[in-house]
C-alpha cells in the first residue's frame, strides 16, 4: 500500500492510507462508472454549491495599472487564469499553507497559463489564490489538496479555450475594430448560457477584461449563482449599449492603442 502511495504523485501529495482505503471501498460499493455528481456528493462536505472559473485578458488588464507596474511575460499569448472560486466562501483554513513542493511539477504550466502580471512574484500570487479560494474548494474530493486544486484549474483552462473560440468566430484583438456583446457571447456558447463577460471603461470605450464561467459542484457547466454586487467590484458586466473593444498585446501593455 505504501509503495502505491509513493508511486502516485496526486495521492502522495494529498491523501493518506486511510483515505485511499476509504476511496477504494466506496468505489467498489457504488461502481467505478458512477456519475461525477454521485462521487462528489459522497466525498465532500462543501457548503458552497457553485464555482466561478475566471480568465483574464492581459492586453486589457495592464491598461488599468500605472506604467511599469504590469508586465506580460514573453511566453503568454492569450487568456490567462484569474482563479477558481467557490461562491460565498473565503479564507477557509488559515493554517493550510501552500509550498512550492506541492505544485513543483505544475509550475511550468502555471507560469504560462496562470502568471502574475504585476510585480507580485508568481508563487506569491498562487499562495494568495490557494489561501483565499483553494482552502474553501478543498472540501471537494476533486480539489482536496493544493496539487489537485491547481491541476484542476489547468485542466479547466485547457477545456475552456477562449482563444480558439474567438478565433473560430473571427474575433481577433484589434485597436480599431469592435464587437457587439451578442457576437462575443455567441462565440462562447459552448461554455454555457450563463457566462459573464466583464468590461472596464477607458477613454469612453468599453474594454473586454474578464470572462467568468459558472460551474456546479460536479464541474458541469452552469450553476444558479446569486447576483453579484458589481458596485463594489473593479469590473462591470459588458453592456449591449456600446461596442466592446478587444485590445492586442503590444510592447507597451499599459497603452496598447495610443
Amino acid at each position: 500500500m505504501a509503495a502505491l502511495i509513493r508511486s502516485q504523485s496526486g495521492i502522495s501529495a494529498c491523501g493518506s492510507v486511510r483515505s485511499l482505503y476509504t476511496a477504494i471501498c466506496l468505489a467498489m460499493l457504488y461502481g467505478l462508472s458512477g456519475s461525477t455528481r454521485i462521487r462528489t456528493d459522497l466525498y465532500d462536505s462543501c457548503k458552497w454549491k457553485c464555482l466561478i472559473f475566471a480568465q483574464l485578458w492581459p492586453g486589457s488588464f495592464c491598461m488599468t495599472l500605472p506604467p511599469q507596474s504590469c508586465t506580460i511575460p514573453d511566453d503568454v499569448d492569450g487568456w490567462t487564469i484569474h482563479g477558481l472560486w467557490p461562491l460565498g466562501f473565503l479564507n477557509c483554513n488559515s493554517s493550510w499553507h501552500l509550498t512550492l513542493k506541492d505544485i513543483e511539477d505544475l509550475s511550468e504550466n502555471l507560469r504560462h497559463y496562470w502568471p502574475s502580471l504585476t510585480e507580485t512574484p508568481a508563487f506569491t500570487f498562487w499562495e494568495k489564490e490557494w489561501y483565499r479560494h483553494g482552502t474553501c474548494a478543498a472540501c471537494a474530493n476533486s480539489m482536496s489538496c493544493p496539487h489537485k486544486y491547481f491541476s484542476l484549474v489547468l485542466q479547466l483552462r485547457s477545456k475552456f479555450t477562449i482563444n480558439e473560440a474567438f478565433a473560430a468566430a473571427g474575433i481577433t484583438p484589434s485597436c480599431n475594430s469592435s464587437y457587439k456583446l451578442e457576437h462575443l457571447c455567441s462565440a462562447l456558447s459552448a461554455m454555457g448560457t450563463d457566462i459573464n463577460l466583464q468590461c472596464y471603461t477607458i477613454k469612453n470605450r468599453q474594454i473586454l477584461m474578464q470572462i467568468k464561467i459558472p460551474l456546479s459542484k460536479d464541474l458541469s457547466i452552469g450553476c444558479n449563482t446569486p447576483k453579484e454586487n458589481f458596485s463594489e467590484q473593479f469590473y462591470h458586466p459588458c453592456s449591449n449599449e456600446a461596442e466592446i473593444y478587444f485590445y492586442p498585446f503590444t510592447d507597451h501593455p499599459h497603452n496598447p492603442c495610443p
